[in-house]
């Protein structure tokens, strides 16, 4: 079964708040999910991501390299609430956008190696049919894991197609204009896009309780990698043992490790793109976040960003993205929130 945007919305908001003890902070998020469809977001397409909501604007920015004498990288300090979405972007919701906008794949949204069963983690989306009218089909048992072989190019069209309704939305203009080329940046105005290097690092390593930054992106300043295959693990990396014996890359609920502020898979599994330029006078490459499942803890940490070629397609690569509207009004939010949450309460009990 393909959890889809909304199913992981309505499937999973009541587990992931009670399971985690975060419950007036998972109202919180489901609130947001729930008014942000109506609340002059935009046009909606079919499918909503659950979404976590990042707060506290104007943090103060973290210096990660400070330890090493390097006082002059700052990072993390945004100064407007967004969201982003609390897992990254799974196989089945890729394959529903390739269905969308890849019947004849001229952007090379689809990659071959992505039916490959030889390689890590093996097939996981399957491609029928002629050009024109090319079909695509999540491999069964693996809809929820994150979709891999992802470039940067291919997350920018991915949060055009969403800035634009889903459905035909177009995927080359939007929140990006991809005909600005390799030095692109996020648009005025994008509801859409990929973190930030800003975002990334505030969603997993802020603690707003704290107002400090922590290690990793399980809420704290220590982290244990997995020593066996079936023992729940905060985060998936550090290569073997794989999960389940066989698991290369975990499906959405898997682990256990949020950030402080509930923010899921932030470490290991796939690196996931932000739309950040490396620093002035370092080139065109874009910066690459929170290590895959063979990246040791130190790429997990605060310090541990690494960057690439924006068209690399990497068995390692995938990505998630962030909602950027304005606040809703307070009517609004008890308009319609009050009603979903009263649904998600008498839900909770088939859940929990």
């Amino acid at each position: 079964m393909i959890l889809g945007w909304g199913r992981i919305a309505e499937g999973l908001k009541c587990r992931l708040r009670v399971d985690s003890g975060w419950r007036s902070r998972g109202m919180r998020r489901w609130v947001w999910v729930v008014v942000v469809l109506v609340s002059g977001g935009g046009v909606w397409g079919d499918f909503m991501p659950l979404l976590t909501t990042i707060g506290n604007p104007g943090n103060p920015p973290d210096q990660p390299y400070l330890k090493y004498g390097n006082p002059d990288v700052y990072v993390g300090a945004v100064g407007y609430t967004y969201r982003i979405t609390t897992y990254e972007i799974t196989v089945g919701q890729y394959v529903d956008f390739l269905n969308h906008k890849a019947r004849s794949d001229p952007h090379g949204l689809y990659h071959p190696d992505m039916a490959d069963p030889l390689l890590e983690g093996g097939a996981f989306i399957l491609r029928s049919g002629e050009e024109g009218s090319y079909v695509y089909t999540a491999v069964a048992g693996k809809e929820n894991q994150p979709v891999r072989y992802v470039s940067f190019w291919d997350g920018l069209r991915l949060a055009n197609w969403m800035h634009n309704g889903q459905g035909d939305g177009d995927t080359e203009d939007g929140a990006y204009t991809l005909t600005n080329g390799i030095w692109l940046t996020r648009n005025p105005g994008a509801r859409w896009a990929l973190p930030s290097n800003d975002e990334w690092h505030k969603a997993a390593h802020y603690d707003p309780a704290t107002g400090e930054y922590r290690e990793y992106p399980n809420g704290k300043d220590t982290i244990e990698e997995p020593s066996d295959e079936t023992t729940p693990r905060e985060l998936n990396f550090g290569d073997t043992p794989l999960w389940q014996h066989s698991v290369v890359f975990t499906s959405v609920g898997e682990t256990t490790g949020q950030s402080a502020y509930g923010v899921c898979d932030m470490g290991g599994n796939v690196a996931e793109w932000t739309d950040s330029l490396n620093p002035p006078g370092q080139g065109h490459y874009r910066i690459v976040r929170g290590g895959w499942y063979m990246s040791a803890s130190n790429y997990l940490a605060r310090d541990g960003w690494v960057s690439d070629d924006p068209s690399a397609e990497g068995v390692g690569y995938g990505l998630r993205l962030v909602y950027l509207v304005p606040e809703p009004g307070v009517s609004g939010l008890v308009m319609v929130g009050g009603g979903m949450l009263l649904g998600c309460l008498r839900r909770r009990r088939r859940w929990c």
